[in-house]
């Protein structure tokens, strides 16, 4: 990071977020309106969660995941667009483990523009492990070294009931 970023990093460190790195857009994630697109956002919060497993969990993770077949898969996806992001602008992203709920884990993500910190957009992700089709449980290795990255225990709650899937209402 430069010290252009200050402001941004500053705003992603108040908010909890101790994994902060630059999000880098490619010219072709910018629309004909010259915006950050949507769904370009969508790909960079997936980028920034596999920044944060290949730069701080650790190839044993990587290791781990070819040797036992599992897959990392994103259940739900939720997104806010804040704020359109602009060709000509440095942004930085942050992501950070929430919680857990039963065998399901919650990331949190946000990106924001690097030399104010305005929100471009935020994203929570209720991601899975699965292993031959079947939903298991994270080795508890893994939130280990996720405790030690954030500086705090992730709390586990019990799985809450399934709510119809839609819109609020």
């Amino acid at each position: 990071m430069s010290s252009d970023d200050v402001a941004g990093a500053g705003v992603l460190e108040s908010n909890g977020y101790r994994f902060v790195e630059p999000v880098d857009p490619r010219d072709d994630d910018f629309d004909t309106q010259r915006h950050l697109n949507n769904a370009a956002i969508v790909r960079l919060f997936n980028d920034m969660r596999v920044a944060y497993v290949q730069r701080r969990v650790g190839a044993w993770w990587l290791e781990e995941i070819r040797t036992n077949n599992l897959v990392i898969a994103a259940r739900e996806l939720h997104v806010l667009y804040e704020s359109e992001g602009l060709p000509d602008e440095r942004f930085l992203g942050g992501t950070k483990y929430a919680g857990r709920e039963g065998k399901a884990a919650l990331v949190e993500q946000r990106i924001v523009e690097s030399s104010r910190g305005r929100a471009i957009a935020r994203a929570w992700v209720v991601q899975l492990l699965v292993q031959q089709g079947k939903v298991v449980e994270w080795p508890a290795r893994y939130f280990e070294r996720v405790r030690e990255i954030e500086g705090r225990e992730i709390p586990v709650r019990p799985r809450s009931a399934s709510q119809p899937w839609g819109p609020p209402r």
